[in-house]
């Protein structure tokens, strides 16, 4: 498996950012809702940042069910480490819905990459 550098730069950058998101403290409690929507898509967004990498940044190349596992070990291992990490910080806690959230936010781009890249979904890689 080849990894794009440039790819893999930006992912390094968007867990660093969400290293720093978690780092913050919850002031108000509208922020707490506000924190509990932002997970899916976060970490939804790690996880096809890592597909990025893994794919060589070619988005409709079929991926294989390893390379779903992988992502979803690394993503969900990083979105676990995340809540851990949040049990250290002043008015934050570790939270296992959050956790689920996160990986339903993994689990739903790997679904909708397969789905759009299986053989027969209308779409050649490229």
């Amino acid at each position: 498996m080849n990894i794009s550098p440039r790819y893999g730069l930006a992912t390094v950058g968007y867990m660093a950012a969400v290293f720093l998101l978690s780092s913050r403290d919850v002031v108000a409690p509208r922020s707490i809702i506000a924190l509990k929507l932002l997970h899916p898509p976060l970490f939804a967004g790690l996880a096809a940042c890592l597909l990025l990498t893994l794919t060589q940044g070619q988005w409709w190349r079929p991926g294989s069910w390893q390379l779903y596992g992988l992502i979803g070990l690394i993503t969900g291992g990083y979105a676990a480490s995340d809540e851990w990490h949040q049990s250290f910080v002043p008015g934050r806690s570790a939270s296992v819905g959050d956790f689920l959230l996160d990986g339903a936010g993994i689990a739903l781009v790997l679904i909708v990459h397969w789905a759009l890249t299986r053989p027969g979904a209308g779409h050649e890689a490229r």
